[in-house]
């Protein structure tokens, strides 16, 4: 491991980040204004991801098999368009290893394809958004894509992206009624 791999790999687990806030949108419940960076939060996600406070704007980090999605989102969790930003995302494997990958804007939202073979542990993902820098770091991937694979019991039939749920509803995409996965 070269001597620059290891100083990121440090720098990535001791580097300080508030991650354990929570904060509800549920009715009666009040909302502390989106102020605390990196933030965890206690609602669904828009995509089934994970959401970030990161300033006045959201980072949501969805997981596939192969690659990761990122949705930079405004403080009502609307999906902000991706012209004018750029991004990348820094990997911490469950090995140790990390790698610095570049955030390519498609559609709605960015990709990031995951290196063959690699567990994703911990991911750091850094805006540049209309002359803003955003970052948000995600904890403990590895454990929550397992558990999410035995959640996501719900999805739409017509296979959107980002359809899968725990529970029965409507897809946010097409809006069709999601049904049981066998």
């Amino acid at each position: 491991m070269k001597f620059s791999q290891i100083l990121l790999a440090a720098a990535l687990l001791t580097a300080p980040f508030a991650t354990s806030a929570q904060h509800s949108h549920k009715p009666g419940v009040a909302a502390h204004g989106h102020k605390a960076a990196g933030e965890t939060h206690g609602h669904r996600a828009p995509h089934g991801g994970t959401v970030r406070t990161a300033g006045k704007f959201h980072i949501e980090l969805v997981q596939h098999a192969d690659e990761v999605h990122v949705y930079l989102l405004d403080g009502k969790e609307a999906t902000v368009a991706t012209q004018g930003t750029t991004g990348t995302i820094t990997l911490l494997t469950t090995t140790g290893k990390t790698s610095r990958l570049a955030l390519t804007p498609v559609a709605d939202h960015f990709t990031a394809k995951v290196p063959a073979g690699m567990t994703v542990r911990t991911a750091i993902v850094s805006f540049n958004a209309t002359g803003k820098s955003l970052s948000a770091r995600f904890e403990k991937l590895d454990a929550a894509k397992a558990a999410q694979a035995k959640t996501m019991s719900y999805a739409c039939p017509m296979n959107c992206e980002g359809s899968a749920s725990n529970q029965p509803g409507s897809c946010p995409k097409c809006g069709m009624a999601l049904v049981k996965k066998p």
